[in-house]
């Protein structure tokens, strides 16, 4: 137990010169018989990258220690004190295997997209920008999940509830909100069965009465899906979502689930940091070989990836056998395992010099603009 010299704390510190808007929390916790030193950094409202300074608990004097000297060393580069920030858990079981994987949806093509705008067998979701997140909730304990099935810390907030048996939901995590799309289990029935429909309106009311959880709308008829998919390219989202309403749930990828995005973005491997703060990446081809795709500048509120890590990237399309046209850098990708990084996920080819592309539409350019006919 915690004693008055013996004491927890926790700083909130924020940076917003150069541009920057981020912010950095530190965390001296009580741990076993011991203590440690958690930390969260990220743009401001994001999702925040979370870990650890003592990869075991030490004794307080020394885990106090290691908490002074880094705020210490934020606040002299430029950090202030902030009392606002989302608070992340410290979970006992971070980076162990949950037993719960997502549900992957396949791209498909603006064609497609079209056909299933007309088909009321089909519902319509926003694709949320954010990570992907399974929870499982049971009693008073809130665990979250990542894409690769892995227990992963989440926001402190989010397990302010309780819960009558065990209730997995899967979503996406979006700075501190989680966005529910799908319900796994209810108070300890199994509903991967059911019809995705089915679990979607049990969800509804599961997440009514959960301040920090908001639904993605299902939208069915024709009419109302050509209008959300007109929302959603407005308010710059990243695309669309369809799904079969009779479907169970399967993890894994499913050709029940389609997603449709305005945008492209890769799993790209960072081969070279550069000197004017970006980083050169790339992917591997059918060979294994290693192809270098280009210079992608990384923001003043983004920690340099390191060599070797994976990102994200967003890009226009790629010119055949060259770089990516316009990639712009869009998180890093720590939930994902290099073997994500394949030149084959790269599906937007133009021929430089050509006005058609590499499968010869002679309209493929105007095509790179990908949108819904709303």
């Amino acid at each position: 137990m915690s004693t008055l010299e013996h004491a927890p704390a926790s700083s909130f510190l924020f940076y917003t010169g150069n541009g920057s808007d981020k912010v950095y929390q530190a965390h001296l916790r009580q741990k076993d018989a011991g203590w440690v030193v958690d930390y969260g950094n990220g743009p401001r409202g994001g999702t925040l990258r979370t870990g650890t300074k003592t990869a075991t608990p030490l004794a307080y004097k020394a885990a106090r220690k290691i908490y002074d000297k880094l705020v210490r060393e934020k606040t002299s580069g430029g950090y202030t004190p902030d009392q606002s920030g989302t608070l992340y858990t410290a979970s006992d079981l971070a980076g162990r295997k949950s037993g719960e994987l997502p549900q992957l949806p396949t791209a498909i093509t603006e064609d497609q997209a079209e056909l299933l705008m007309r088909d009321t067998n089909w519902g319509l979701q926003q694709k949320a920008d954010g990570e992907n997140r399974i929870l499982i909730l049971e009693g008073t304990t809130v665990r979250g999940t990542n894409r690769r099935g892995l227990f992963v810390d989440i926001p402190q907030n989010w397990s302010e509830l309780y819960s009558d048996g065990r209730t997995v939901i899967a979503g996406e995590h979006v700075g501190d909100r989680f966005m529910a799309f799908d319900l796994l289990e209810s108070k300890g029935q199994d509903f991967r069965g059911r019809p995705f429909l089915t679990r979607f309106n049990h969800l509804e009311q599961i997440a009514s009465a959960i301040p920090w959880m908001e639904v993605l709308e299902l939208s069915v008829a024709t009419e109302d899906k050509r209008r959300r998919a007109a929302e959603i390219l407005a308010s710059n989202g990243e695309g669309f979502v369809f799904k079969r309403l009779e479907a169970p749930f399967e993890a894994g990828r499913s050709e029940d689930s389609l997603k449709f995005k305005f945008t492209e973005t890769a799993t790209c491997l960072v081969l070279r940091q550069n000197a004017q703060r970006s980083v050169a990446v790339g992917l591997r081809d059918d060979t294994g070989a290693m192809v270098d795709l280009g210079n992608v500048t990384i923001p003043p509120s983004e920690a340099m990836p390191a060599v070797g890590s994976l990102v994200e990237v967003r890009y226009l399309y790629r010119f055949n056998e060259g770089k990516l046209e316009q990639p712009v850098f869009k998180m890093p990708r720590p939930d994902m395992t290099e073997d994500a990084a394949v030149l084959s996920q790269v599906t937007r080819i133009k021929v430089r010099g050509d006005e058609r592309s590499e499968s010869g539409d002679e309209e493929a350019e105007e095509c790179l603009e990908d949108r819904p006919r709303c």
